[in-house]
């Protein structure tokens, strides 16, 4: 992210525009916009809070649906901080100041990584696939540049990353987060212990 955002000019915004102009997903962005709108977070949720309510695996159940919850709250939070920090315009519409990160891919990735992490690999192949679509989707409507993408993806992955790891009490915990300014370009690391 931070490597497209210092090479803005001269690789995310031709892309961006190439892909935009083309439009190679045609009607299938419409998919991908809906894979980013909660709807998969929200509906793993209560599914698998209602089979640990049935008592088919309970505990484990309910450590998913909260996993999900988590990751999806947090990566949340974070991405609209960023929206309405950053305010950058978006490709299609320079009176729109929220495009860095793309929401759409940050909700998506959050959600396949849960799923990658928590069930079979094929599982978690099908959900990160659906991520990866929605992120394209974003540049194909041109609603997001390629840095935005990559900004909710790198935000959706790490955020489910490190609400898996803090679950199982692993100690020393680290992240890294972005930091995207006017003025600054750059990321942040943090340390616990």
């Amino acid at each position: 992210t931070t490597f497209l955002l210092l090479n803005e000019d001269s690789i995310s915004d031709p892309i961006t525009a190439e892909t935009s102009e083309r439009k190679p997903l045609g009607n299938f962005s419409e998919l991908g916009d809906l894979y980013g709108q909660l709807y998969p977070n929200i509906i793993y949720t209560f599914y698998m809070m209602g089979k640990g309510l049935f008592n088919f695996d309970k505990s484990d159940s309910y450590r998913k649906a909260s996993h999900m919850a988590r990751a999806t709250f947090y990566s949340g939070l974070m991405t609209t901080f960023l929206k309405y920090t950053v305010r950058a315009p978006r490709p299609d519409n320079n009176k729109e100041r929220n495009s860095f990160p793309s929401g759409h891919t940050t909700t998506a990735f959050a959600f396949g990584t849960v799923v990658a992490l928590e069930h079979e690999w094929y599982l978690g192949v099908l959900a990160l696939g659906g991520a990866a679509l929605t992120g394209f989707s974003r540049i194909n409507d041109g609603r997001h540049f390629l840095n935005d993408v990559f900004a909710g993806m790198s935000i959706g992955v790490s955020y489910a990353l490190g609400t898996y790891f803090t679950q199982f009490g692993q100690g020393r915990m680290y992240a890294f987060t972005p930091i995207a300014t006017p003025q600054t370009i750059g990321v942040n690391f943090t340390a616990s212990f």
